[in-house]
């Protein structure tokens, strides 16, 4: 018992003390777009988002090539600045004599890609180049098998890989599988996409196996080989549904567990310390003070009445947090407001429905892509009327749970994206600008909540009456804010909102409701080996789904990857 509980304790100041190193050196973001010929090359682009402190160089390995060989390097970071490429890389050479230069380092079975990190901090690299012979040419099928993201020195937090071949479409023809880390790989507008749902963990990588028509490339790499054959080879070790445990084991696993808990009862506060801390300093990251309770009510609107990013905060803080999936509540709201839909009531039974204007185009460029996808998901489930129904939408969600996983997964991911790109969020926590818009969230939740703040509206503000409701319905308190507007003045809220009260009630519980069946539907389901489409486990026919950290073996590339 001694040496057991010794040895959590070492393991576990091995874990704190190692908390602070592997912080120096991070991975934001990676995102890489594969751009496919006809004669089976691909031109390649690597955005990595990273924050660094130490080392001299990045370093991506790619071994295990075959024919494939990398060529036409180009690298250059978010300054604009375009490296120098040198004919040859010199790893020994001196952080100054690295910044701003770029070159291949030869290793066994392929290169390294290597830059000079140049200036230590948040930075953004962009790396351009070929990848000759990438598809090979079966017997029987034409073949992409490569890991296109290489286990590497840290751990990554999102990572995205995107393939396309312009004018051909990736339909169902194009059987996809995807290996090596927690994600999906799944087919979006004619392109092949593979992104982690999880950070990736520094032994994960990103393996990606495409099975084409034969003849769509004119690959000059031909293999003497059937697709079953490399597909065989693969799937050896991909993720199987869990064995049930004997008894036997059971009773083992249930000591085992026992034994441990009696030992933390030497240290029972210290997973409460530690919640309490991450809990406190998630709640400084976003709101850069810790009393929320001094933060004054605004009426101004946050994050420029943008629902992805006022959502993904929401979603994410502790002290906001939602129904999940309320953002569809806020969603179809916008789209009432953008006139793609329309409330009506139906004159023989008196209950109000939801219709489409699918023709109102200029509604439509009021949508964002997220906000369309649910429109179409909403269209398609309504049937030959047109009219949805609650258990039209129901009926749909259950057929097309992966398609709503997706959605979902992709919502919050956009929002990140979007938070990004205007400066709200950086290098894994949210900037000054950020912080105050965050607090603005705070403020405008209170100003919804409170009654007294309510009745003292003036006239000018009837106009943001709707978009009170879109952002209202985000706290899960659509009802109570229409209310309340509609005690100020009857009248004014049926001419803001183009309907009664009692319209909008109804349009409420349906947006609601709307939400309940995508929370029910898009939660991923137990791997299951019996429908090789779905994407809520592992597909081992290529339909695509959520990808397998086993198998994989016998793909191209591959190697290590780094700071040094």
């Amino acid at each position: 018992m001694r040496r057991f509980l010794l040895g959590c304790c070492l393991a576990l100041f091995c874990f704190c003390a190692a908390i602070p190193v592997a912080a120096q050196n991070s991975v934001h973001d990676v995102d890489i777009t594969v751009t496919l010929d006809t004669d089976g090359s691909a031109r390649i682009r690597e955005v990595w988002d990273m924050t660094l402190s130490r080392g001299t160089e990045v370093y991506l390995g790619r071994e295990n090539l075959g024919d494939i060989k990398i060529l036409d390097l180009t690298v250059s970071d978010e300054t604009g600045e375009t490296y120098h490429t040198d004919r040859s890389w010199d790893t020994d050479r001196s952080f100054e004599k690295k910044k701003n230069h770029c070159g291949l380092n030869s290793i066994s079975g392929g290169y390294e890609i290597c830059w000079g990190i140049g200036e230590y901090g948040h930075r953004t690299y962009t790396v351009d180049y070929t990848l000759t012979n990438l598809v090979k040419s079966l017997d029987d099928y034409d073949m992409i098998h490569y890991q296109f993201y290489t286990p590497n020195d840290f751990r990554g937090e999102h990572v995205k890989v995107t393939i396309e071949k312009p004018g051909f479409v990736m339909d169902t023809l194009t059987r996809i599988w995807a290996f090596g880390f927690d994600g999906y790989i799944w087919r979006e507008d004619g392109r092949v996409i593979a992104e982690s749902e999880n950070p990736l963990e520094p032994s994960y990588s990103i393996i990606v196996l495409m099975r084409f028509d034969k003849g769509t490339f004119d690959s000059k790499s031909v293999q003497e080989r059937s697709f079953q054959t490399v597909l065989d080879r693969a799937l050896e070790g991909a993720d199987e549904p869990d064995v049930p445990m004997s008894r036997a084991e059971e009773i083992f696993y249930e000591v085992m567990g026992f034994l441990f808990f009696m030992g933390m009862v030497l240290l029972p506060f210290i997973p409460f310390i530690i919640r309490r801390v991450q809990r406190r300093r998630a709640k400084k990251n976003a709101f850069g003070t810790l009393s929320l309770a001094g933060i004054p009510w605004s009426r101004d609107i946050p994050y420029g009445s943008d629902i992805l990013m006022n959502y993904y905060v929401v979603s994410t803080s502790q002290e906001l947090k939602t129904k999940k999936n309320s953002v569809a509540s806020a969603m179809i709201l916008h789209m009432l407001n953008a006139g793609v839909l329309e409330a009506t009531r139906d004159l023989a039974s008196g209950k109000v429905e939801i219709r489409f204007r699918p023709d109102n185009s200029a509604g439509f460029k009021q949508l964002d892509h997220t906000e369309e996808q649910l429109w179409k998901y909403m269209y398609e489930a309504s049937g030959e009327n047109h009219v949805l129904e609650e258990k039209e939408f129901s009926n749909w969600a259950k057929k097309h749970n992966s398609t709503l996983v997706l959605w979902t997964t992709r919502v919050k991911n956009d929002g990140l994206t979007k938070l990004k790109s205007a400066r709200y969020y950086d290098s894994g926590k949210y900037t000054a600008q950020g912080q105050q818009e965050n607090c603005k969230i705070v403020g405008f939740k209170k100003f919804l909540e409170d009654t007294t703040l309510i009745k003292q509206r003036t006239t000018p503000e009837v106009a943001l009456w709707r978009d009170y409701l879109i952002f209202a319905s985000l706290f899960g308190i659509a009802d109570k804010v229409a209310k309340e507007l509609k005690d100020i003045d009857p009248v004014v809220f049926e001419q803001a909102c183009s309907m009664s009260y009692n319209d909008m009630t109804n349009v409420i519980y349906l947006t609601r409701s709307y939400a309940d069946v995508l929370t029910r539907y898009s939660t991923p389901p137990t791997p299951s080996y019996s429908g090789g489409s779905s994407l809520g486990g592992f597909s081992r026919s290529g339909g695509g789904g959520h990808s397998s950290f086993g198998g994989g073996g016998g793909f191209h590339g591959g190697g290590h990857s780094g700071v040094r």
